[in-house]
C-alpha cells in the first residue's frame, strides 16, 4: 500500500471519527411527559443545581407538557422536574483490583452547581436516530410504514465510554392516556474494547472485573412550583429546604419525590404540601378553573422503576473457596471485614448493590468514593430481624440480603440512585437494563412506604404514609379548603383513570411485559426485552386550522383515522371531540363533537368556532381527538396553536395600521402578556410594507407572504434598534404592482 492511500484512509478516518464526535439531542414529545435525551447518556440536560438551573430551553423531565407560563408579568419555563439524569459505569482490569485502578465513565447526572462535561471525557457520542412511528401523516393519511407492535416515538442513541463498553439506549414513547406519562428505557451495554468512540481501533480486550452499572436521577418536583414560591429553582437555598422527600415502593422497585411541605413550615400541618399558588385569588382562580395546573404548583411526583436488570455475568463470590472468586474485591472486604453479602443459589451478590437517596452534589471524586465502587457498599442492606428490615406482603424474604433505602437520607432527596453488580465481563459481553422514567399526581395516598416525613417533628422513621393531595390548604392563616381534590378535581392533564405515580409504573410494567405484573415486581424474572403489546385508541386526526374571511376559525380534518387498524384496537372511530385552550396545558373547553359521517361537501369534517371572546391577534390552542364506540379517547397529538386573524385579501385596498396612535405598552395582548405589538391590516396574501422615518430613511422592511388579512411589527429597526417617538410613514406594495400608503405617530 503506498503512502499517498495510507493518507487517504487515515483521513478518511479521522474525518468519520471526528463525524461521530457530535454532542446531540432529541425531544421526547408525544405523550403528557416532554423529555429531552442525548447522545452521551445524559438525559433532561448535563447535572445542574446552580443559579443556571433557574430557566430551561428544553423539557426536563416536564410534565405536563407545554407547560410555560406567564404569571403576574414573570415567566415561568414551567413544570420541570429533574435537576439531570445519566448513567454511571466502572471496572477493574483482571488482576488489577481497587479503586485506584478503578476505570469510571460517568454518562449524564454527574456535578454540583454546575455540571461535569461527560463529552469527550468519559463518553464520546456515536449516532443518534429518532424514529416517528405515528399511524397518521402530517397530510392526514394513514402511515403505511406505522409498525403496530412498537412505540409512536423511538430514539436511539449510542456512545462509547472509557470502561470499553459501548452503549446504547433505546427510549419509547406513547400518546394513549393510560401510557402517556412515562418513557421506557432500554440499555444495551456491549464490551467491545471501544474507549474513544472510534471504531477502527480496539483499545482494550482483558477480562473486566467488579463491573457496576448505576443509574441516576435528580429530582425536584417541579421548577414552577419552587419558582412561584422563592423565585429560584437551585439547590442550595431552594431545593435543598427539605421541602421535599424521596420514597421508596419495593413492590414496583419505584423511587420517586414529592414536594411534602414548604420552606419553615410545620410539615405535620401538611398545609402547604405541593406548594399551593401563594397568591390567595390566584389559588381559588387556578384551582377552580385549572389555569396553569391547578391550585398547587408542585403535585408531581417524579420517578423511576426498574423493568430489567441482567443476571448474566454476574461475578461469582464464593467464601469457602478463596482461589475462585470472579469478584477481586468482595470477597476479601466479607473474609476481613465480615460485611454482610447475601449470596443468590447461584453464588452472586443479590441485587441490587446499592439503592441510594442524597444530596444533589453528584461530583465525580465523591461519586467515585461511594456510589460504583466495590470497596464500599454505600447503602448496606436488608437483613434479618434488623430495624431495615421491609414491611412487604408476607414479609417476602427475597429482600432478605439486597441493598437497602438509606430513609434517613430521604429528606434531602436531592439524587436517587441504584447500582448493579459486580459482574465479570469478557469482550464480546453484552448486557440489558430497562427503566421507566414515570411521573404522576402525587403518589398512592397513605400507603406505606420507605422514606418521606414521620408526621412528628424530630422523629425518624423508616415507614411512612405517602401524603394525601386532598387535603386542607392555608395560606397566611386562611383555609381555602378542607378537601382539595374533593373541591376541585384533578387539572385535565391528568387524563385518564392513570393518576398517581404507582399507577403509572404498573402501566410501564404491563408495557414492558405485555401484561399485567404480579406484585411485588423482580425484574430479574422479567424479559431482557419489552414486549409492548398496549392496548390501542384509534389515533387523532391531522388538522387544519385557518382563519376566514369573516373573523371566525376553522378546523379541519379528513376521514382516514376511520380506517385505523390495529391488532390490539380498542374499537372503531365513533365520534371527534373539538378542544380548545388558553394554553398547551390546558384547561381544555370543549367547544363541540362531530359523529362519525357528519362530514360537509368535500367529504371532510369542519368546525367553526365563533367564539367572541377571542379576539383578533389573540392566540389559543385547539386540538382534536377521537373517540371509539366503547369510549376510548386518544391524546392530543395533534395540538396545534393558532393565532386569531381574518383571512387575506384578494384584492388590496386600503390598509389599517391599529391601533394609530400607539402608545408604549398598550399594544394588544397575545398569549397573557402584553406585546407592544403594531398591526398592519386588510393586507393580501403576498406584500412587502416598508417603513419611513419622517425624513424618508427606511426603517424595516416586512415581507408577508400568509394568507393573512393582518401581520405584527414589534417596533424594532432592521438594525434591531428600538423605535423612538415620532410620525412614520409606510408603503404597501404587491408583486402585481398594487400600492397602498398612509401613516402611524408612536408616543413612547
Amino acid at each position: 500500500m503506498n503512502k499517498q492511500l495510507i493518507a487517504i484512509l487515515l483521513l478518511f478516518f479521522i474525518a468519520l471519527n471526528m463525524h461521530a464526535q457530535v454532542r446531540e439531542y432529541r425531544i421526547h414529545n408525544r405523550g403528557t411527559l416532554h423529555e429531552t435525551v442525548y447522545n452521551t447518556g445524559e438525559i433532561g440536560r448535563a447535572w445542574m443545581t446552580g443559579e443556571a438551573g433557574n430557566v430551561s430551553n428544553v423539557p426536563l423531565m416536564e410534565w405536563p407538557s407545554y407547560s410555560k407560563a406567564y404569571v403576574e408579568g414573570i415567566e415561568y419555563s414551567g413544570q420541570h422536574n429533574i435537576l439531570g439524569a445519566g448513567v454511571y459505569l466502572a471496572a477493574n482490569h483482571k488482576g488489577k483490583p481497587g479503586k485506584d485502578n478503578r476505570i469510571y465513565a460517568f454518562c449524564g447526572g454527574v456535578g454540583a452547581s454546575a455540571p461535569e462535561v461527560s463529552f469527550g471525557k468519559w463518553s464520546f457520542p456515536i449516532s443518534m436516530e429518532e424514529i416517528e412511528n405515528f399511524p397518521v401523516l402530517e397530510d392526514g393519511s394513514l402511515n403505511p410504514a406505522y409498525d403496530p407492535n412498537e412505540a409512536e416515538e423511538i430514539i436511539i442513541s449510542s456512545w462509547a465510554t472509557t470502561v470499553g463498553i459501548t452503549v446504547t439506549r433505546t427510549s419509547r414513547a406513547w400518546s394513549y392516556p393510560d401510557y402517556d406519562d412515562m418513557i421506557i428505557y432500554e440499555y444495551e451495554m456491549v464490551y467491545n474494547g471501544d474507549t474513544d468512540g472510534n471504531p477502527a481501533t480496539i483499545e482494550v480486550d482483558s477480562t473486566l472485573t467488579d463491573a457496576m452499572f448505576l443509574f441516576i436521577y435528580g429530582f425536584a418536583p417541579s421548577m414552577y412550583g419552587y419558582q412561584r414560591i422563592y423565585q429560584d429553582w437551585k439547590y442550595e437555598g431552594g431545593i435543598y429546604r427539605g421541602d421535599q422527600h424521596n420514597f421508596w415502593d419495593a413492590d414496583y422497585w419505584l423511587g420517586f419525590n414529592l414536594t411534602t411541605h414548604t420552606g419553615a413550615d410545620d410539615y405535620t400541618t401538611q398545609y402547604l404540601a405541593a406548594k399551593p399558588e401563594p397568591n390567595r385569588d390566584l389559588f381559588l382562580r387556578n384551582a377552580s378553573s385549572g389555569l396553569f395546573g391547578g391550585g398547587l404548583n408542585s403535585p408531581q411526583a417524579p420517578g423511576y422503576c426498574m423493568l430489567h436488570y441482567d443476571t448474566n455475568h454476574l461475578a461469582v463470590v464464593d467464601p469457602d473457596d478463596p482461589n475462585n472468586n470472579e469478584s477481586e474485591v468482595v470477597n476479601s472486604l466479607r473474609t476481613s471485614f465480615g460485611e454482610y453479602y447475601e449470596m443468590d443459589e447461584n453464588k452472586h451478590i443479590k441485587q441490587p448493590w446499592s439503592n441510594k437517596v442524597s444530596t444533589g452534589n453528584t461530583r465525580s471524586t465523591k461519586m467515585e468514593d461511594f456510589s460504583i465502587n466495590p470497596d464500599s457498599r454505600w447503602s448496606g442492606v436488608y437483613s434479618d430481624g434488623s430495624t431495615t428490615w421491609p414491611i412487604l406482603p408476607n414479609n417476602d424474604p427475597r429482600w432478605y440480603g439486597r441493598a437497602a433505602f438509606n430513609y434517613r437520607q430521604s429528606v434531602d432527596a436531592g439524587q436517587k440512585h441504584i447500582v448493579f453488580g459486580p459482574y465479570t465481563l469478557n469482550i464480546g459481553d453484552t448486557l440489558r437494563f430497562a427503566l421507566a422514567e414515570v411521573i404522576g399526581y402525587g403518589g398512592q395516598a397513605k400507603k406505606s412506604v420507605e422514606g418521606g416525613p414521620s408526621g412528628q417533628v424530630g422523629v425518624l422513621k423508616q415507614w411512612n404514609p405517602i401524603p394525601n393531595w386532598d387535603k386542607k390548604v392555608v395560606i397566611n392563616g386562611e383555609t381555602l379548603t378542607d378537601n382539595y381534590l374533593t373541591e376541585f378535581g384533578y387539572p385535565d392533564y391528568v387524563n385518564s383513570d392513570v393518576k398517581n405515580v404507582q399507577q403509572v409504573a404498573h402501566k410501564a410494567f404491563t408495557a414492558y411485559l405485555g401484561e399485567e405484573p404480579t406484585l411485588p415486581v423482580w425484574p430479574e424474572n422479567n424479559p431482557r426485552k419489552g414486549k409492548y403489546t398496549i392496548p390501542v385508541p384509534p389515533p387523532a386526526p391531522a388538522i387544519e386550522i385557518v382563519n376566514t374571511d369573516d373573523g371566525f376559525i376553522n378546523i379541519s380534518w379528513g376521514r382516514a383515522v376511520e380506517d385505523f387498524t390495529h391488532p390490539l384496537l380498542t374499537g372503531k372511530v365513533e365520534k371527534f371531540r373539538v378542544y380548545r385552550s388558553v394554553s398547551g396545558m390546558g384547561p381544555w373547553d370543549r367547544i363541540d363533537s362531530l359523529m362519525v359521517n357528519e362530514v360537509n361537501e368535500d367529504d371532510e369534517y369542519s368546525l367553526i368556532d365563533i367564539d367572541q371572546n377571542f379576539k383578533i391577534g389573540e392566540t389559543r390552542f385547539y386540538a382534536v381527538t377521537s373517540i371509539d364506540e366503547n369510549g376510548n379517547e386518544s391524546g392530543k397529538t395533534n395540538l396545534t396553536s393558532f393565532t386569531k386573524n381574518i383571512a387575506s385579501l384578494d384584492k388590496m385596498d386600503k390598509i389599517y395600521v391599529v391601533p394609530n396612535p400607539f402608545i408604549a405598552k398598550s399594544g394588544f395582548v397575545g398569549s397573557g402578556e402584553v406585546d407592544d405589538q403594531i398591526g398592519f391590516y386588510g393586507l393580501p396574501k403576498k406584500c412587502d410594507i416598508r417603513i419611513y422615518s419622517y425624513s424618508g430613511q427606511l426603517i424595516e422592511t416586512i415581507e408577508h407572504d400568509k394568507p393573512l388579512y393582518s401581520t405584527a411589527w414589534f417596533q424594532v429597526t432592521r438594525n434591531g434598534q428600538d423605535i423612538a417617538s415620532g410620525i412614520y410613514f409606510y408603503v404597501v406594495t404587491t408583486p402585481d404592482g398594487q400600492q397602498s400608503n398612509g401613516k402611524f405617530v408612536i408616543i413612547k
